[in-house]
């Protein structure tokens, strides 16, 4: 179709990406024969492609060109299709750079959106699997090395930066030097200082936790700053289903000192936490919840909007800094998608606190000596989801009052390097559940017991469905 030429308007993008303009072979050729392929663009008559068509055009005096209005209307697609409209020319390293920013936040943005790393259609992606960054994805969308792609990023970086701050004579240097040579310009700029130096190879890398003796020596800035530091970290989906009851762990916060002979978290925290199971603070974790997309699996299987807070830990043990846990509050309330399962052996220290609605709030009974302090500690605890996990349950127990509880969660133990897997007899199971049924509380039972009920708290149970072996007795009036 034919457009107006004054109805068309140039992506800003495209300026600042490429920003060039119709040399004069280009003028000639349309003042000559016109324009032979149409421009592409927008719904809202932004252009994708042909940005130097369009500029011979207006300086040869024509009043319509050729436009292919594009299929889509999202931004990231359009801005995509513009960078790939450009795939053919030449390109220096200031080119390469602003579209290698350009393609990686694209991605990431697609990734967030649909969340690709995170199981977007409910099934299983391995937490251990080596996934490629945005970062190399798009290097490899341009043709270029992850290496130059990124070092001509930095440049840029540094190029937009100094002209910010009024060096244009510094900023023209160094965009001179990056146009040729993006390694000479990268090293060029790290000895201005305007790129930090890279880490030498055999310099330890820094550590990412913090313990509880290095926090009693930090002062209250750096403490301000490790509690406030924006990571892109997400959350770990679990791949058994020792918690199925949450499909996604969150350990901003490891390491206890309950010293359990059953405790599973410390067998993998010795085998692959540097620093053990020592209590400690891992900042870059913090703002896990709100890099994560929330699954659409989510809307039918409540599961996976469930996160297991602090599994690797006991976040209210007497130990831990009352700034750590008001710092993952903090992060849990600006996330209501996402349900927050916290569970502790020190029920009492909970009351400190106010949780908000998306906290599910639980302590850990597993032998009668902890019942009447999990009943007295609930009575103040301000939650509006409050639970107990009867794991593992290693002896029978009786309760004098669940009703300030929603959810029960029973089950046996999996196998430590201390004890041996552990199932408790069904009937200390029916006993509970009877007490747990008549107070109105629902029951989880996990998979280390043979038959099973899974109710959670606010959500009607799933009806049963029976085995296609099964199903014709179920219909037959004689059985």
């Amino acid at each position: 179709m034919l457009r107006n030429i004054t109805e068309l308007h140039p992506h800003p993008e495209n300026a600042r990406i490429y920003g060039d303009t119709a040399d004069s072979d280009l003028v000639e050729s349309i003042r000559e024969k016109g324009i032979l392929t149409p421009l592409l663009i927008t719904h809202d008559s932004r252009i994708i492609s042909g940005h130097r068509r369009y500029d011979a055009a207006r300086k040869v005096g024509l009043m319509e060109v050729p436009v292919v209005l594009y299929r889509s209307d999202d931004e990231l697609d359009i801005l995509e299709a513009l960078i790939e409209s450009n795939r053919q020319r030449d390109k220096d390293g200031l080119i390469i750079g602003r579209e290698y920013t350009a393609l990686r936040r694209i991605i990431e943005e697609r990734e967030s959106r649909q969340g690709q790393r995170n199981d977007i259609n409910g099934t299983s992606v391995n937490q251990f699997t080596e996934v490629q960054k945005p970062s190399h994805k798009a290097a490899e969308q341009l043709g270029v090395s992850h290496t130059t792609a990124s070092r001509a990023a930095r440049v840029v970086e540094a190029i937009d930066r100094l002209e910010e701050q009024g060096k244009a004579r510094e900023a023209g240097q160094l965009r001179t030097t990056v146009r040729h040579n993006v390694g000479k310009a990268y090293n060029q700029a790290q000895e201005a200082g305007v790129i930090p130096q890279s880490r030498p190879r055999d310099e330890p890398k820094p550590k990412e936790y913090i313990t509880l003796i290095e926090w009693s020596k930090m002062d209250e800035a750096a403490r301000f700053s490790a509690l406030h530091q924006a990571g892109d970290r997400r959350f770990n989906k679990q791949e058994t289903d020792n918690i199925e009851w949450a499909k996604w762990s969150w350990n901003p916060v490891t390491g206890c000192k309950h010293n359990c002979p059953y405790c599973y978290a410390r067998d993998i925290a010795m085998r692959f936490y540097e620093q053990k199971f020592e209590p400690a603070l891992i900042p870059e974790r913090l703002t896990a919840p709100l890099n994560t997309p929330v699954p659409p699996a989510a809307q039918t299987d409540i599961g996976y909007k469930n996160v297991f807070t602090c599994s690797m830990a006991d976040l209210f043990g007497r130990w831990v800094p009352r700034e750590w846990i008001e710092a993952v509050l903090d992060v849990v309330t600006r996330a209501p998608e996402w349900n927050f399962l916290f569970l502790t052996k020190f029920p009492i220290r909970m009351a400190e606190f106010e949780f908000p609605d998306n906290a599910w709030v639980g302590t850990s009974v597993d032998a009668q000596a902890r019942v009447a302090n999990a009943e007295r500690a609930f009575r103040n605890v301000r939650a509006k989801v409050k639970w107990l996990s009867c794991e593992p349950l290693l002896e029978p127990l009786q309760f004098t009052d669940l009703s300030m509880f929603q959810w029960i969660v029973l089950g046996g133990a999996s196998s430590s390097t201390q004890t041996p897997e552990w199932r408790p007899p069904r009937a200390w199971i029916n006993a509970i559940e009877d007490q747990a049924h008549a107070a109105g509380c629902q029951v989880y039972e996990k998979t280390n017991l043979i038959e099973r009920i899974r109710e959670y708290p606010g959500y009607e149970p799933a009806p049963v469905v029976l085995p296609d072996e099964l199903r014709y007795l179920a219909s037959d009036s004689k059985a």
